[in-house]
C-alpha cells in the first residue's frame, strides 16, 4: 500500500473524530441544545421528553459525576413522579366519605282506643249493637246457639260449663299440658276479648300472677281482659252480663263450704246462661267442699299424688282435653279427686292418674237447665 493512500485515511479518520468530538463536546459546561449530559458526554435527547432523567429511574445507568453542576431542567410529564404518600406503586385512594346517615324514626304510635256509646261495644275495630244479633249477644262474639238474641241475651238453653283442675300451677310451663288443659278451659267462651272475672283471696300472689300471664300467652287469636274478684262480688247476681269466665284460685276462708253456699244462687244463674267457670286445686284449700256446696260439681274431696306421677287424658274429645299430649307429668303438686260422678253425656274425666287408682284429676261437666 503506498505512503499517499495512509496519509488520505488518516486525515479521513481525523476528520471523522473531530466532528464527533464537536457534538459531544460539552460548550460553557452545558451540552448543545437538544443534547443532553449523559456519562460524561452529550447525547441526543429523546424526542417528546424534557432533557433529564428521574433520579429513581433503574433502567438507566445512573450519569457518572462530572464535577460540573448540570443545568435545572424541569422534569416532562412522562416521567413525573409524585409526591409523598404516593408513589409509582401506589394504588390510587379514594377521597374519604362520610357514613350513610339513617333518617330518624319515629316510635311506634299505639292506635287508638275505640270507645263506644252504649248499647254498642267495641268489637273487631268497630262499634257494634250486642242487643239482637245473635253472632254478638250481649259481648263482642259470644254466639248463641238458638241463633235467638233478646235484649243481649241468648233465647233458650244455652249450656254453660264447671272445669275442676287438679294441678298446682306455680311451676306450670308456657306450652306444657297441665297450661293446656288451664287454657282449654278458659277458651271455652266465644267472646273476644274473654272477660275472666278472677278470685284471688287466699291463694299466692305470685301464682295467681303466673296463671294470668299463662292464659295470656297461651291464648292466640284473642285477648284475655282480667278481673280481680272480691267473695261479695261473686256473691252477686247479673255475673254473665259483664263476665265469661269465672276463675277460682282455691278456697279462701275459714269455712269453703259456707263461702260455695254464698255463691251458689249466682254462679248457678251464670253457668246457666252460658257462663264458665274454672277452679283450681292445688291441694292447700278444700276446693271440693266449696264447688259442691255451690252444686257445681259434687266431689267428696281430693288426695296429694307424688311427684312422680302420670296422667293420662282420658277425654281427649272433650274441648278441654283437645290437643294435651298424653301421657304427661305435671310440674308441681297435683291431687286426685275423691268421690266424683262417674262420666256420662254430659261430665267428663278429662285428665286421670295412669296408675292402679286411677282418680280423675282434671273434670269438665255441661251445664244443662231442665226446660
Amino acid at each position: 500500500m503506498s505512503r499517499s493512500f495512509h496519509v488520505a485515511a488518516f486525515i479521513v479518520l481525523g476528520l471523522t473524530t473531530a466532528a464527533c468530538g464537536v457534538e459531544n463536546a460539552l460548550v460553557g459546561g452545558a451540552c448543545k441544545p437538544g443534547y443532553v449530559e449523559y456519562a460524561g458526554s452529550c447525547v441526543v435527547a429523546p424526542s417528546g421528553t424534557s432533557p433529564t432523567f428521574d433520579s429513581e429511574d433503574t433502567s438507566r445507568p445512573a450519569p457518572a459525576a462530572t464535577g460540573k453542576t448540570p443545568s435545572a431542567l424541569t422534569p416532562g410529564p412522562s416521567r413525573f413522579v409524585p409526591p409523598p404518600p404516593f408513589g409509582p406503586n401506589t394504588p390510587p385512594v379514594d377521597p374519604p366519605v362520610d357514613p350513610p346517615v339513617d333518617p330518624p324514626v319515629d316510635p311506634p304510635v299505639d292506635p287508638p282506643v275505640l270507645v263506644c256509646a252504649d248499647p254498642e261495644v267495641a268489637c273487631r275495630g268497630e262499634c257494634i249493637s250486642v242487643v239482637s244479633d245473635p253472632m254478638n249477644c250481649g259481648a263482642c262474639g259470644r254466639i248463641c246457639p238458638s241463633n235467638i238474641c233478646v235484649a243481649s241475651e241468648c233465647v233458650g238453653a244455652t249450656p254453660g260449663d264447671v272445669v275442676l283442675i287438679g294441678h298446682d300451677m306455680a311451676s306450670a310451663l308456657s306450652g306444657s299440658s297441665q297450661t293446656k288443659v288451664l287454657t282449654n278451659a278458659v277458651s271455652i267462651p266465644t267472646t273476644d276479648p274473654i272477660r275472666v272475672l278472677s278470685y284471688e283471696a287466699g291463694a299466692d300472689a305470685g301464682t295467681s300472677a303466673h296463671v294470668r300471664a299463662l292464659l295470656g300467652a297461651g291464648i292466640r287469636g284473642r285477648s284475655v281482659a282480667f278481673t280481680t274478684a272480691s267473695a261479695e262480688s261473686i256473691g252477686q247476681g247479673g255475673l254473665y252480663a259483664s263476665y265469661d269466665v269465672v276463675l277460682i284460685h282455691g278456697a279462701a276462708g275459714p269455712d269453703p263450704a259456707e263461702l260455695g253456699q254464698e255463691w251458689r244462687s249466682s254462679l248457678t244463674t251464670f253457668t246457666g246462661k252460658g257462663g264458665v267457670v274454672v277452679a283450681l286445686d292445688s291441694g292447700a284449700s278444700d276446693v271440693p267442699a266449696l264447688v259442691s256446696s255451690a252444686h257445681l260439681l259434687e266431689v267428696t274431696g281430693h288426695v296429694p299424688l307424688a311427684g312422680t306421677t302420670q296422667f293420662v287424658v282420658s277425654g281427649a274429645s272433650d274441648v278441654v282435653g283437645a290437643q294435651v299430649l298424653s301421657p304427661y307429668a305435671a310440674f308441681g303438686a297435683s291431687v286426685g279427686f275423691l268421690g266424683a260422678p262417674a262420666p256420662d253425656p254430659d261430665l267428663t274425666w278429662v285428665v286421670r292418674t295412669d296408675d292402679g287408682a286411677a282418680l280423675p284429676t282434671v273434670i269438665h261437666r255441661v251445664v244443662r237447665l231442665l226446660p
